[in-house]
């Protein structure tokens, strides 16, 4: 699905090969400033490489149109650390974005973001707009917005850096329900205790260099569990 090999990338990596197949879940560590967001910056399309290749669907980045890229990145739920939401959209209208551009029928909408708004704890903010929201509510907006047109890859950035370990555990077992549905996904963190609890492969940054950490729990197929009453992602 998405393949890496960059002897040096913006000076960031000396060395960075690696493959992420369908249907695998990675946490991405290492410490600030080692090159985690600028790694799935190259993934998600928004730098290039100064040396080397990223390919991503089996495209090289380098030879995609700007109509390929954009038609690559509506296969990708991306968290951003910094939200990115729309800020005259309500809570509802920020998560319901990417299944209306799919062509997503309205009562599939109008049944979907709601129940996915409530299970990251949101129904009660449903209609509210970005700037009433703290920074942990807009995270959560993310992250629902990012899971709801059940993409083939998620590359979340930090995506619990704003919010409490019941919050965040409840986050990761909706990520894990996204790749029992088939999606890839890559959680760059600097939770250990998630690492810990989940113990999904790593792919961790030092020194310039990525190596790969084997988890515990199988790369691909379905997670070990699913929480009960966790949000049904697949689209009708």
């Amino acid at each position: 699905m998405s393949k890496c090999a960059t002897p040096s990338a913006r000076r960031f990596f000396e060395e960075a090969n690696f493959e992420l197949a369908p249907n695998t879940f990675h946490f991405l560590t290492g410490k600030s400033g080692a090159g985690k967001s600028s790694l799935l910056r190259m993934i998600y399309l928004a730098l290039l490489p100064s040396r080397g290749r990223v390919t991503v669907f089996d495209r090289d980045t380098k030879d995609l149109t700007r109509a390929e890229i954009s038609e690559t990145r509506r296969r990708l739920g991306i968290v951003f650390q910094d939200f990115r939401l729309i800020e005259h959209l309500s809570a509802r209208e920020n998560v319901a974005l990417p299944l209306r551009i799919a062509g997503t029928r309205e009562a599939v909408i109008r049944r979907h973001v709601p129940e996915l708004l409530d299970w990251v704890g949101l129904s009660d903010q449903i209609d509210a707009l970005p700037r009433t929201l703290s920074g942990g509510q807009q995270q959560r907006v993310a992250i629902a917005r990012a899971v709801i047109a059940r993409p083939a890859l998620l590359l979340a950035d930090e995506p619990t850096g704003n919010v409490d370990d019941r919050i965040a555990f409840r986050l990761l077992y909706l990520f894990e329900e996204l790749h029992r549905t088939g999606t890839t996904v890559v959680v760059a963190t600097h939770n250990d205790a998630l690492c810990g609890e989940f113990q999904h492969s790593r792919l961790h940054i030092s020194s310039g260099r990525l190596s790969r950490i084997p988890g515990k729990i199988p790369e691909t197929g379905t997670p070990c569990r699913a929480l009960p009453g966790a949000p049904d992602l697949a689209r009708d």
